[in-house]
């Protein structure tokens, strides 16, 4: 008998056992959008997936993956011989799905009627269905609406730049820009819900703004949490609708994945973490920043103005057990502020800016035992904002200054700097580029081994390229008059192509200055957030997607339409007029997007028709939003922002995911809530 040799295996692989091929499909059902089929076959496989030994040890995309790898590994077993020598071609007949494998499939016509069946037919179809049917029982037959033509929708572009289209089968496979679908949630209704408005019900308005992906108009939109009977809504109707695609040909046959799963409450699946710091004489402890350690989601650290530390997270967390208990990384100082943080991608070093006597210091500490490991000098001013590439340890960051700090020599504008550590231990200091303006916010990418870094600030915003020097490319600058001053700026970078966006607070402006398209009054509120989608992870098309959130209440997804020059809004997401939307992330597998309110979080599938996936509400008893919402709209005289008129919020929002995705960490005063999200 002749053994395995030792040097090539260690141990027999052991064979695929049902529970992990249950849970890969599980996993790729999920992955894929399929949210109700992953319950269906969970419900019927009776097992906590997330609970079983190996559920750690299996990456995104499991299953494709496994299956490519097979079917690359049957074509090659056909086409060599005993030998490993080639012995064939591969040919259309040897495909695994056979010979028509890689042609396209074919739509169903979008008009194509069933024809008229005879009554011999019509007799024999109805015996059929009562041999198929359990006891030979026929179930009541349901008289399926008729499916009358809709008009074609006006060409006319709503005020969100978005265009109405018929919903064709054609249509519904494109990936046209700025076209929004006429569905509820995107997803179409149910047989139950086709219907033609009646001449009580008001009509489509065919240049409304979609909330949730139904046309609405534009005025400010009513909660749904809200009781309806104070709060009466207007559903519109939808004018042409396609019939789901049936999975069954026999019984009785249901569409399967046209309504989105149930709306999860991520309320039972939260721990609630508390700042247990001593607060200085003067004021209370308010966390400004959240941050998950990559790679490993068992630590966040949490920074404020004069604190910084860290929760070590259990692999799984229990509202019975504990809270872990929160841990300073740097001891408090009255004369010292905690400016910025930033992970190195890898998660091995943990970047910390200080600033104090017009002095500023950056702390590098270890990132698996958090102990301090070296610090730099900076810079003069503080170091607002921190940002690493994606290798080569090299660290960006800007300190603005201003002529009215008492003892300025100097005019007001900021420095860009650099910390290359791959120079370690020759480093000599960051190298650094002024400017004449005040920039308030920075971000970078790279891409193989060339990296950018942008940076915005009152009416300009730049452009470098950022690697071992810092080299001015691009400097954008907006008109005066118009008065837009730039507050949020995000960038980029896939292959050839860099997508760079800035948004401007208080006039509610977004602009893309490398495109030169801008967009005015995106919201009726100030804006509070932007955010680029990721490329989903495998994907080699990019669809240059962002969202903003606003103080409004609204979430809108925008992307830029070549064609036309412009930014076009793909659809509008609602928490409510009561609940401004102070922060917003995207997951980083590009799956979902987040939006949070101070006592709120909901959760959208960004893959799939952005439909209400989870909501989370803080309790009042464990959850401090309620009260500093209130604290808030005291100092600020209201908090909604209809007048237009510029606020000012003093308590700050953090909401990251962690790097699997499943996990989100929303920080708001001395508390970061800790929510489970198991797709």
């Amino acid at each position: 008998m002749e053994t395995d040799n030792s040097s090539t295996f260690s141990a027999k692989p052991p064979p695929l056992s049902s529970d992990q091929l249950n849970y890969l499909i599980w996993r790729y059902l999920q992955e894929s959008g399929y949210g109700e089929a992953a319950v269906k076959l969970q419900r019927d496989w009776k097992v906590d997936a997330e609970t079983l030994s190996f559920a750690k040890q299996i990456k995104g995309h499991a299953l494709v993956s496994l299956v490519q790898k097979g079917l690359r590994y049957h074509y090659l077993s056909l086409t060599i011989d005993e030998n490993g020598r080639p012995s064939k071609q591969l040919n259309p007949s040897m495909f695994f799905f056979g010979p028509e494998a890689d042609n396209p499939r074919r739509e169903a016509a979008d008009d194509s009627a069933p024809q008229a069946a005879s009554p011999d037919n019509a007799t024999t179809a109805t015996r059929k269905l009562v041999r198929d049917t359990p006891n030979g029982q026929s179930d009541p037959v349901i008289a399926q609406p008729s499916t009358k033509k809709g008009r074609k929708p006006a060409a006319a572009s709503d005020r969100n730049g978005s265009t109405g289209r018929k919903s064709t089968a054609a249509n519904r496979s494109a990936s046209t820009p700025g076209v929004e679908l006429d569905v509820a949630n995107g997803h179409p209704p149910s047989l139950a819900e086709v219907r033609s408005p009646s001449a009580t019900e008001p009509g489509l308005d065919e240049n409304g703004a979609q909330i949730n992906g139904v046309k609405h108009d534009d005025r400010m939109d009513i909660d749904d949490d809200l009781s309806t009977a104070e709060h009466p809504i207007n559903v519109p109707s939808i004018e042409s609708i396609s019939l789901p695609i049936n999975t069954l040909t026999t019984g009785e046959s249901i569409g399967i994945q046209v309504v989105p799963a149930k709306v999860a409450n991520l309320g039972p699946f939260t721990t609630i973490l508390q700042a247990d710091v001593h607060p200085s004489a003067g004021g209370t402890k308010s966390i400004t920043r959240v941050a998950w350690r990559p790679r490993q989601g068992d630590v966040v650290t949490a920074m404020g103005d004069d604190f910084c530390g860290h929760w070590k997270l259990p692999e799984r967390l229990s509202r019975n057990q504990a809270p872990p208990v929160f841990q300073s990384v740097v001891e408090p100082a009255a004369m010292r502020c905690i400016s910025a943080v930033a992970w190195e991608p890898n998660g091995d070093i943990f970047a910390l800016a200080t600033y104090s006597d017009q002095s500023g210091q950056l702390h590098l500490y270890d990132g698996q035992e958090l102990s301090l490991l070296e610090a730099l000098p900076a810079s003069q001013r503080a170091i607002i904002s921190l940002r690493w590439h994606a290798r080569g340890l090299r660290l960006l960051g800007i300190a603005p200054y201003d002529n009215n700090i008492e003892g300025a020599r100097h005019q007001p504008g900021s420095s860009i700097l650099l910390w290359d550590l791959s120079k370690s231990p020759n480093f000599a200091g960051p190298s650094s580029i002024s400017v004449p303006e005040i920039l308030v916010d920075m971000d970078s990418a790279s891409h193989g081994d060339q990296g950018i870094v942008c940076a915005a600030g009152q009416t300009s915003v730049y452009l470098y390229h950022a690697f071992s020097e810092l080299e001015k490319s691009r400097h954008w600058h907006s008109d005066p008059a118009q008065n837009h001053q730039w507050t949020i700026v995000r960038c980029a970078w896939y292959g050839n192509e860099v997508l760079l966006v800035t948004a401007s607070a208080d006039s509610a402006a977004l602009w893309l200055p490398m495109k030169d398209a801008m967009k005015l009054d995106a919201h009726e509120g100030n804006i509070t957030g932007l955010e680029l989608r990721p490329r989903p992870y495998g994907s080699a098309f990019w669809k240059q997607e962002f969202a903003t959130s606003s103080m409004d209440g609204t979430i809108k997804v925008w992307q830029y339409d070549q064609m036309t020059n412009s930014i076009i809004s793909l659809c509008k997401l609602v928490i409510g007029p009561a609940s401004p939307v102070m922060q917003l992330a995207y997951s980083p597998d590009a799956f979902c997007l987040a939006g949070a309110s101070y006592d709120a979080i909901r959760i959208w599938n960004a893959e799939h028709g952005h439909n209400h996936m989870a909501t989370w509400k803080g309790e009042p008893e464990t959850w401090a939003g309620s009260r500093l919402k209130d604290d808030d709209t005291m100092s600020i005289g209201g908090i909604s922002n209809m007048n237009g008129d510029a606020q000012q919020i003093s308590t700050d929002h953090s909401l990251v995911w962690d790097v699997e995705s499943r996990r989100l960490a929303f920080g708001l005063g001395s508390q970061v809530a800790i929510i489970e999200f198991q797709r």
